[in-house]
């Protein structure tokens, strides 16, 4: 009987501790502007901490270059970043809010470089496990 009595007391002290970790424990759902903010610190700084958890496993990026249209996935856009990684490039950021609710989001980010100006619009979307980007255009003028 003492061991049975040992082994349940050994066990409220471990679910106790474990519903206190949890507790304290809380995941940071990112917001829209953290979501947006998140890939443009990819794309211009190099910085791609959480860069994946951001982008939608279904989102689309269409790259458009003169008269024709690259279509990329979530997986060429990481390789293409990663391909950049710790690279912080000479642009200007201006960003634009083209259209802003509860539920989606789409925002015009202009990087000026001294040869040519790269125009991405990026649009995120609130779902139930919080934002994420599922949309970028990008253009060069």
């Amino acid at each position: 009987m003492k061991t049975f009595k040992k082994m349940m007391l050994a066990l409220t002290i471990l679910l106790t501790a474990g519903a206190a970790y949890s507790a304290t424990a809380s995941s940071h759902v990112p917001g829209k502007d953290d979501v947006i903010n998140t890939y443009l610190n990819a794309v211009v700084h190099g910085k791609l901490a959480g860069v994946e958890d951001v982008i939608d496993d279904d989102a689309q990026f269409n790259l458009i270059r003169g008269n024709s249209v690259n279509r990329l996935n979530k997986g060429q856009i990481l390789a293409a970043l990663q391909s950049s990684a710790n690279i912080d490039t000479d642009c200007q950021c201006t960003k634009t809010v083209v259209q802003d609710s509860d539920e989606i989001s789409t925002m015009k980010v202009e990087m000026k470089y001294a040869d040519f100006t790269r125009v991405d619009v990026i649009t995120a979307q609130h779902a139930g496990n919080g934002w994420k980007i599922t949309k970028v255009d990008t253009s060069f003028k």
